[in-house]
């Protein structure tokens, strides 16, 4: 029954999806924006996230239907059009770019009352003697309720883009992070065989692929109950925006946007995936993940909360591995169906049985 209530959903949900022509624009034009009076303004901005086809979802009518959201221009146009209000260019003001790596809104619904949020990934760049140099990555999330949050999404934005700005001009000079920036790093990626990744810092899914770590000498790693953190031997403070990290020996992945608190996971690969053993998955931000990374949020929304999670390491899509979704995958298998199904479903099992199903499926 459980397996039939999942597949109903996952139709449901793609079908909502797939309305198009009813996507929810939104726009960071407002008459009311002033001048911050930050002391640079911004040149440019890039688009470095990895998934671009939308930014979330919002809810819409008297049943709540869920509607994709995306911006009326492009993301790049958009910020500059607000950075232009909010830092603009003037004589002798230092000039920065803003990568943007991460952004989405979702909306939460209970009883008697709407959660609108919003989060944002961003590096900061300068430019010194002609080199540009990634000086600090920022994230910052919000969260406002009201009866209908969805008109006050562009607020939410503004609110975590300065919140990010704010916390660069209070990064000192001797904190800031002095990494290349390279624009040269290709986004669309041929499949490749894959090893754990180089030791060092690693600022996104761009970077491990193409096997481009920053130094780690400025960082050490802190376990707290199989939660891992870099922490900046500097500042003595978590460093929690990076996208991933390894020691030579294990890759650690950022699983802030998936799961309920923010911190590294351990990795493993098998076949072309990292797998991590649980995450305690974010409910409000399972709508947005379904939209932005396909079935992801989709199918644990009717199931487990804690679960294991694979991402793959050529696209960085990441996929939640519910009990009802590993049974559908091994559905064409079923000695091995038979094997899981007998089995304690063990972290070790789980594992066992997903190193023989990509056997299995690579042989086709």
């Amino acid at each position: 029954m459980k397996l039939k209530l999942t597949l109903l959903f996952i139709v449901f949900t793609t079908l909502l999806f797939s309305q198009t022509d009813d996507l929810h624009k939104i726009s960071l034009k407002d008459k009311k924006d002033v001048d911050l009076d930050y002391a640079f303004s911004v040149e440019n901005v890039i688009d470095g996230r990895q998934f671009k086809s939308n930014i979330g979802t919002v809810q819409k009518g008297a049943f709540n239907r869920k509607v994709l959201a995306d911006f009326e221009t492009s993301l790049p146009e958009e910020f500059l059009r607000y950075f232009a209000v909010i830092c603009p260019k003037k004589d002798n003001k230092p000039e920065i770019v803003v990568r943007i790596n991460d952004l989405y809104v979702s909306e939460l619904t209970r009883a008697f009352s709407e959660t609108g949020y919003a989060t944002v990934v961003i590096d900061i760049i300068e430019i010194k003697n002609g080199v540009s140099y990634v000086v600090g990555t920022y994230t910052a999330s919000t969260e406002s309720n009201g009866v209908d949050v969805t008109n006050r999404h562009d607020e939410r934005l503004k609110s975590v883009i300065q919140q990010c700005l704010n916390d660069y001009v209070k990064t000192s000079e001797k904190d800031k992070t002095s990494i290349v920036y390279d624009s040269a790093l290709i986004t669309t990626v041929n499949q490749k065989s894959f090893s754990v990744p180089k030791k060092g810092i690693y600022l996104s899914y761009s970077d491990v692929f193409n096997d481009k770590p920053a130094s780690d000498n400025d960082f050490e790693i802190s376990n707290k109950n199989d939660k891992f953190y870099l922490i900046n031997k500097k500042s003595n403070e978590k460093e929690l925006n990076y996208y991933g990290f390894s020691d030579g020996d294990v890759f650690y992945i950022n699983v802030s946007k998936y799961a309920n608190s923010k911190y590294y996971a351990k990795t493993e690969i098998i076949a072309d995936k990292y797998y991590i053993e649980n995450v305690v998955y974010n409910q409000a931000n399972a709508t947005a993940m379904a939209a932005m990374f396909g079935l992801v949020g989709a199918l644990i929304a009717t199931s487990d909360t804690s679960v294991p999670m694979l991402i793959d390491c050529n696209t960085g899509q990441p996929s939640f591995l519910s009990k009802n979704e590993i049974k559908i995958m091994l559905g064409r298998y079923p000695e091995l169906l038979k094997e899981y199904k007998k089995s304690d479903k063990t972290n070790s099992d789980i594992k066992n049985i997903l190193t023989k199903y990509y056997k299995e499926t690579k042989s086709l």
